[in-house]
């Protein structure tokens, strides 16, 4: 009786097999949605959103997609949760950008003269050509305070009592829950032979990785921590490369080394904790299913607050290390 069972079970799971097997499909239903991804600076008064419709393609390559998915004609908005007053965005076709895919002039929104509040939250409201709303909301971060005790005061620094492998940026009230994003740049300058100054600007790696024999080094570095610390030989080895190959380093000016920090909202925080960064080439649709904070669609609306620290060099540092002169404006 039981082997008789058992027959009957792989029977009935073969038959079922062969019955889905010209029906399944894995891409599911194509549902009627659109996509807004928007991302509020504080860096700038200049922000840009994109809307999306999710699309469907013959086969599983999104690749073959032959027509732009981008939505013009929605109407998109942000107000503060305390105040009635709303800010609109322009859409608009930019025939300076083209979307090289589909050899198409760039479609965005965009809003001028628009810097997030820090601590404040902003709700945004998105209404579709075809009647369907999308909805979210963000908190921007507060701005955050430096600990002067506890951060380089200036190159080379003060080296008694204090670390000399890295350089130190520490910040004292953002929220360890929250993560902050670090890069740096330097400013310098050279002195053309018709005496004219020119500037220019060199990013600095803030961290290096190394795996085996391989380095490669890290230009902007997330953490949930109030500090950043930058190796020290990694600006070495960026100062260096300022002059490289060329014997007169005194025509080299130096001017700051600048530390940038993001501290990202909520939204932000829980996309880079999650590790889901979106990457189209690895689905069939256009819409991030896995993560999206957008009521009514897919997409993503975030904030991030931005402060910068200027560390000023010792003129004699520039000089007896690497050749060069301060920048003096």
């Amino acid at each position: 009786m039981k082997k008789t069972t058992y027959y009957l079970v792989i029977l009935a799971l073969t038959g079922l097999s062969i019955s889905c097997e010209e029906t399944f499909s894995p891409k599911g239903e194509l549902q009627n949605k659109y996509s807004i991804n928007l991302i509020l600076r504080s860096d700038t008064t200049f922000q840009t959103a994109y809307i999306s419709k999710a699309y469907d393609v013959q086969g599983f390559d999104p690749q073959k997609l032959t027509t732009d998915p981008a939505v013009d004609g929605a109407v998109i908005s942000l107000k503060y949760s305390d105040s009635p007053k709303q800010y609109f965005f322009r859409d608009t076709v930019d025939n300076g950008n083209i979307n090289t895919r589909f050899n198409t002039p760039a479609k965005y929104y965009y809003i001028k003269n628009f810097r997030p509040v820090y601590g404040k939250q902003i709700e945004l409201n998105v209404a579709l050509p075809d009647g369907q709303k999308l909805l979210s909301v963000t908190n921007v971060p507060e701005g955050i305070y430096f600990d002067e005790a506890k951060t380089l005061p200036f190159l080379p620094g003060p080296f008694i009592g204090n670390d000399t492998v890295y350089i130190n940026v520490v910040w004292k009230n953002s929220n360890s829950n929250t993560a902050k994003t670090a890069r740096a740049y330097l400013n310098y300058y050279h002195k053309e032979l018709n005496g004219d100054t020119v500037g220019f600007v060199k990013r600095v790696p803030v961290a290096m990785d190394i795996s085996g024999s391989d380095t490669s080094y890290v230009m902007s570095k997330s953490v949930f921590e109030n500090k950043v610390q930058i190796p020290r030989k990694l600006l070495d080895i960026a100062l260096r490369q300022i002059s490289a190959g060329d014997s007169k380093k005194g025509r080299y000016l130096i001017g700051t080394l600048n530390v940038e920090i993001m501290v990202l909202d909520d939204n932000l925080s829980k996309y880079f904790s999650s590790e889901q960064f979106f990457n189209y080439g690895f689905t069939v649709r256009n819409f991030p299913a896995d993560f999206t904070d957008i009521t009514g669609g897919f997409g993503f609306f975030g904030s991030y607050s931005y402060t910068k620290r200027v560390i000023q060099f010792d003129p004699k540092y520039l000089i007896s290390a690497y050749g060069y002169l301060g920048y003096q404006k």
